[in-house]
């Protein structure tokens, strides 16, 4: 996964950032060196180095629109490798993302008894993330903090040319009540309009589901709402 924590709009640079966002081709032709470098990773079990290469995998396959068969490779090689660290919920989610594709219902069958085994969370606790493209994903964090709840949001927009000079991003941080799963998170700047907004959390225990009201003042095309998958 990456994970964006910067604040602003337009904050992150990948590796890529000096690349010319003008002449593609370039950058396209290395798809198969990112590609490489993760099966060689992969194959001395340097399973975060392995995840590393073929982030950048699926972020220029995306980028550079290859097939849709050759995309889900790429998010499969991800997936294999939170397989391999025992992390199911969070290959399950990369899964997901093109589950209509042969390879990865092959690997979602794979492990799905091992999801199924599984202990049920027993409160809103945990991780949560949504695709964002570019190999990104937005993400809710919730621990306990006393009767009440903390959540971290940290959000991403990642448009075409995320890949040479980075996502739009937002981030929201505060407590919420959370009874019978379901909270609102507030988010106050003064009387000004921008930068007030309410986001509404409901919760199963393997989803969250969020909606928002008001403006948070997030970067272009960045929200805190959408319908994202437990992977911790």
């Amino acid at each position: 996964m990456r994970r964006i924590f910067l604040a602003g709009s337009l904050a992150f640079f990948s590796v890529a950032a000096a690349a010319d966002a003008e002449h593609p081709e370039t950058d396209c032709a290395k798809i198969k060196n990112y590609a490489a470098a993760g099966d060689q990773a992969y194959k001395a079990k340097q399973y975060e180095k392995a995840r590393d290469s073929y982030t950048e995998q699926v972020g220029w396959s995306e980028t550079c629109q290859l097939p849709d068969s050759v995309i889900a490779t790429a998010y499969n090689n991800v997936a294999l490798t939170w397989i391999r660290q025992g992390e199911f919920l969070k290959a399950k989610a990369w899964l997901l993302i093109d589950e209509k594709d042969a390879k990865s219902q092959y690997n979602l069958a794979l492990i799905k008894e091992k999801i199924a085994a599984l202990p049920q969370p027993a409160s809103p606790v945990g991780e949560y993330w949504e695709y964002a493209g570019r190999g990104m994903w937005s993400s809710y964090v919730i621990s306990a903090a006393g009767k009440e709840y903390k959540v971290n949001f940290d959000g991403v927009w990642a448009g075409l040319a995320a890949m040479y000079y980075g996502p739009h991003i937002g981030s929201l941080e505060g407590k919420a009540a959370i009874v019978n799963g379901q909270g609102v998170l507030r988010q106050r700047d003064g009387d000004n309009d921008v930068g007030n907004c309410d986001v509404t959390l409901n919760f199963t225990p393997m989803s969250l589901v969020t909606s928002v009201t008001g403006d948070c003042a997030f970067g272009q095309n960045v929200s805190a709402a959408g319908h994202y998958v437990r992977v911790e």
